[in-house]
């Protein structure tokens, strides 16, 4: 019997396009649903099921204005966010799911190898404001 060998080969990956305009839209209504700050608690299982509570303030200090830790990078598809908080000497990634706009549920993984579980609550939320809205298009909290 003789032995046949097979090599498949992976088709080509095609690059998605995406509409900017619309990239662009989806991410300010999520930025929009996030804005405001939060109870946070980051459960680790990794380091004796640690736990540590703070307050921080999305999608950034700045654009809440208030002074409180933000993350680096958001990427926001439906009620999925994905948070990345750079540090010095490594990172965080979470990825999240947001829940009745009110909380955030989701795990995270350092770069260190630390894992765990984290919740957010929204405390306050930013006051829209926009064209029919006291105060003009921006939004504060």
């Amino acid at each position: 019997m003789a032995m046949v060998s097979l090599w498949l080969a992976p088709a080509p990956a095609q690059a998605l396009e995406l509409d900017a305009a619309a990239e662009a839209k989806r991410l300010e209504a999520g930025l929009t649903r996030l804005c405001g700050v939060w109870d946070w608690t980051v459960h680790s299982h990794s380091r004796n099921h640690r736990e540590a509570k703070s307050k921080i303030v999305l999608p950034s200090s700045q654009a809440a204005g208030i002074e409180g830790p933000s993350p680096t990078e958001i990427r926001i598809y439906g009620d999925a966010v994905y948070f990345r908080w750079d540090f010095p000497g490594g990172f965080q990634e979470d990825s999240m799911l947001f829940i009745e706009d009110r909380r955030l549920e989701g795990t995270f993984r350092t770069s260190t190898g630390s894992f765990g579980a984290i919740n957010g609550k929204r405390v306050s939320a930013c006051q829209a404001t926009g064209p029919g809205a006291p105060g003009g298009a921006e939004s504060k909290p």
